[in-house]
């Protein structure tokens, strides 16, 4: 058979169509299992079940971490093309399929992961069938990441050499919106400054004591300052995450805990250095020490043109999903309480201003504006560290009610029914006419990689964590 677009457009739609109740059902038992960051093991056996069951090599626990694996299936010599699978849920995000509010008060999937790992896992098992019988020759390598909230899985994998020697790396994300994106989010470090004292009597002997908890607040304080000296990107939040135990106790021991945030490594690291000084600056005032304890780090991510413009004529190409009046009428109750100013702001930051769209609960329509005018995305991801490993497009897809906030029990139901699946096989569609672009036509690669080396030669990559820092250390 030639290898044309129409021939693997074909090949891929039969696939899915064939197999969709499948994947729906395998991102249905993940999001019952709904299991937190590190914790994932129920869905990681699952997943890899599947590939195995399907011919795929699976290496497990790679990176030291248990929930941590990588799916690898190869029909020769060729392009290595990476695909990305989450599926770690929130804590306290569980939900009935409802559309009034009916916490579980269990871990849910309030970020849609369980839709995120099975769509990826099912263009790995569609691009195997597309490339066996076109006799396409490549290597498909899906990652298996636990982890991205909070844990920075990811970045270990990357540290530990998880991800080389691939080709491009095409990923996606269930969102309110369907679009493409290339703009950059923004780098995140998670550190802990532990501020030890000396415990005295706090009306008996206040004067034998030295607190943390003072050296803590006093670092804050100084901080906020700080905030005025940064970038307008930039972005410094924090919590007391120890603060000692009753107040008629000097505290001995304290720790406050921020997340930095900044344009580029090279922003976050100069905040990161500015705060280093504070903390000692604040020890020594108050007569304690300070432990500074990097938990996790992730680098901005670096988008590919190239690739992301393959991807959104592909998604064109299939054509965005088309919502039932029921689930429309579905979304419009979830989204009670979400006003239309509240649905256009959300869009805005997708890029998307049609004022039309506000007055809708379901987006139907694919965005063609790449935000290429758009210096900074106000997120950060573990993915970031992983597109500085190769050519990555990022594809973003109408999963979920326009205007529900991130990590909501709005979108926790969506993730469980059939808005999210719809989204989820719509991206897999993408992805697998993406890749087969990439297997099949040299020069979209040639070209990717041209746009990915030019930037690497004037930013090369050098990892966020230290050596010394461990998975899911707290």
């Amino acid at each position: 058979m030639e290898i044309t677009t129409e021939s693997y457009k074909e090949i891929i739609l039969k696939w899915f169509e064939e197999n969709e109740s499948k994947m729906t059902d395998l991102s249905d038992r993940i999001w019952e299992y709904a299991e937190t960051l590190f914790q994932e093991f129920k869905s990681a056996a699952l997943l890899e079940s599947v590939f195995e069951q399907n011919g795929f090599t699976v290496t497990k626990g790679v990176a030291g971490i248990e929930t941590a694996f990588v799916s690898e299936w190869s029909n020769g010599p060729g392009p290595v093309i990476a695909l990305i699978g989450e599926y770690d849920a929130l804590p306290g995000l569980g939900h009935k399929i409802s559309d009034k509010k009916e916490p579980t008060g269990k871990a849910g999937h309030g970020c849609a992961h369980n839709l995120l790992g099975v769509g990826s896992l099912s263009t790995a098992l569609c691009l195997k069938q597309a490339m066996t019988e076109l006799h396409v020759t490549g290597t498909v390598k899906y990652f298996g990441c636990p982890a991205e909230e909070g844990g920075a899985a990811k970045v270990f994998m990357v540290r530990d050499h998880v991800f080389d020697g691939i080709d491009a790396i095409i990923r996606w994300h269930p969102q309110n919106i369907s679009y493409v994106s290339v703009s950059p989010c923004l780098t995140h470090y998670s550190v802990k400054y532990i501020f030890h004292g000396k415990a005295a009597h706090a009306a008996v002997s206040p004067d034998a004591g030295r607190s943390a908890l003072d050296a803590a607040i006093l670092m804050d304080v100084a901080v906020n300052y700080l905030r005025e000296h940064v970038s307008s990107d930039a972005r410094i939040h924090s919590v007391i995450s120890n603060g000692g135990t009753v107040p008629n106790i000097v505290p001995d021991y304290a720790e406050i805990w921020y997340g930095v945030r900044g344009q580029k490594k090279a922003d976050a690291d100069e905040i990161f250095e500015r705060m280093k000084k504070i903390a000692y600056g604040m020890a020594m005032a108050t007569e304690t020490t300070v432990d500074i304890k990097v938990l996790s780090a992730s680098s901005s991510t670096l988008p590919n043109k190239v690739l992301s413009k393959a991807a959104l004529k592909n998604m064109h190409e299939i054509g965005a999903p088309v919502f039932t009046e029921q689930e429309k009428l579905f979304a419009k109750k979830l989204n009670e309480g979400i006003s239309t100013a509240a649905k256009a702001k959300s869009m805005v930051v997708h890029g998307v201003t049609d004022p039309k769209l506000a007055e809708l609960d379901l987006h139907e329509g694919i965005s063609d504006n790449l935000l290429e005018n758009v210096k900074v995305s106000p997120y950060s991801t573990d993915s970031g560290d992983v597109s500085w490993m190769a050519p990555m497009c990022q594809l973003y897809i109408a999963a979920q009610t326009i205007g529900s906030p991130n990590h909501s029990w709005q979108q926790a139901v969506c993730a469980g029914m059939s808005i999210g699946h719809k989204g989820m096989i719509f991206a897999g569609k993408a992805m697998a006419m993406t890749a087969m672009d990439v297997l099949t036509h040299p020069e979209i690669l040639a070209e990717a990689k041209k746009e990915f080396d030019e930037t690497i030669r004037v930013y090369p990559y050098t990892c966020p964590l230290p050596q010394d820092v461990v998975p899911g250390e707290t």
